[in-house]
This record gives C-alpha cells, sequence and structure tokens, in this order.
C-alpha cells in the first residue's frame, strides 16, 4: 500500500513539475520581449542616433522573429513617425512601422550588412514605390 502511495504521488509530483515548465514562455521569446521594450525605452532617448539606431535593429529583429508580437514596438514607431524630434528619425519609423505592419511586402529583405543601415531604409521605400503587385 504504502509502495503503491509513493508511486502515485510521484506521478502526480511529476505531472505538475512538467505542467509548469510546459507552461513557460521559450526562452528566446522571453528575451526577444525583454529586447522588445528596451528598444521602446531606447527609442525615448533625446540622442537622435540612438533612437535611429533602435529602430533599424527593431527591423533587423523582425526580419529573424517575425511571429514575435510588436505591438507595443509599433506603437512607439507610430508615435515617433508623428513626433520624431528630426525628420529623418520620422521618416525611418514611419518606414519601419510599414515594414513591421506589412510585413508580408518586405518579408524578402534580408539584412546581413549592419554597417549600413540606410541601405535597408531605401530597399523599403523602393518596395513602396513599385506597383501593387500580390506579395505572399
Amino acid at each position: 500500500m504504502k509502495r503503491t502511495l509513493t508511486k502515485i504521488m510521484t506521478v502526480v509530483l511529476l505531472f505538475a513539475f512538467s505542467a509548469s515548465v510546459f507552461a513557460q514562455k521559450p526562452k528566446t521569446e522571453q528575451f526577444i520581449n525583454k529586447a522588445v521594450s528596451n528598444f521602446v525605452l531606447a527609442m525615448e532617448s533625446k540622442n537622435a542616433g540612438v533612437v535611429e539606431s533602435s529602430i533599424f535593429i527593431s527591423i533587423d529583429l523582425k526580419s529573424k522573429f517575425p511571429q514575435i508580437d510588436y505591438s507595443d514596438l509599433i506603437d512607439k514607431l507610430n508615435e515617433l513617425a508623428l513626433k520624431g524630434e528630426t525628420p529623418t528619425i520620422r521618416y525611418k519609423a514611419q518606414l519601419a512601422s510599414l515594414y513591421f505592419n506589412f510585413y508580408n511586402m518586405f518579408s524578402d529583405i534580408k539584412i546581413v550588412d549592419k554597417e549600413n543601415p540606410d541601405l535597408y531604409f531605401k530597399q523599403i521605400a523602393e518596395r513602396l514605390e513599385q506597383p501593387a503587385v500580390a506579395f505572399k
């Protein structure tokens, strides 16, 4: 009887432990959510270079992890598009917002050269100038 009770308790404890493990978010998703909140904070900086860099890196993050919820970041980009400190910040925020909101249009733009972020903003702008076609 005692042995049966021990087995039952072991099974119950294992089940409870495994349920809590599976309920946790994957570490990658937790890391990305933390990064997104850090980008939102960085976009509030008074330093234009920090803001522009945050906008670009957020695009890079979206290109690598398109399935994550970026709603807070999109809200911040929309705010910057209207109230950014410089015309460059407002323009890049508008392009980034379009990139996030219409990702299927830009999903083939792969960010490989992080030394030239303006190249990718230019690619987004050029894509918008193309005649409307069906995107995947």
